[in-house]
């Protein structure tokens, strides 16, 4: 499967914007990348592992609920990351 990257945390994975995990679920495929690109675990990991509740998560362009990260995943499919931002 593959990760995409963007904003904010570009910066903690090298600037790659598209990364290549292998992995059963989108869980198993966060805890893959995070040990990719270490920079990323703190920003999008809270600290019991889980990923942070700013961050949405996209599979194959339709929202993926956090409590759903077990969904099985394919070579072929994309989860995107994106960061909520917010600012006044």
């Amino acid at each position: 499967m593959k990760f995409k990257l963007a904003g904010n945390l570009l910066r903690f994975s090298n600037f790659q914007k598209e990364i290549e995990i292998a992995a059963m679920t989108v869980d198993t495929a966060v805890q893959s990348l995070v040990e990719r690109c270490p920079d990323l675990g703190p920003v999008l990991l809270d600290g019991e592992g889980r990923v942070r509740q700013v961050h949405r998560l996209f599979l194959n362009g339709e929202i993926l609920p956090l409590h759903e990260l077990g969904h099985q995943v394919g070579s072929q499919d994309e989860v995107a990351i994106i960061t909520a931002i917010a600012g006044g």
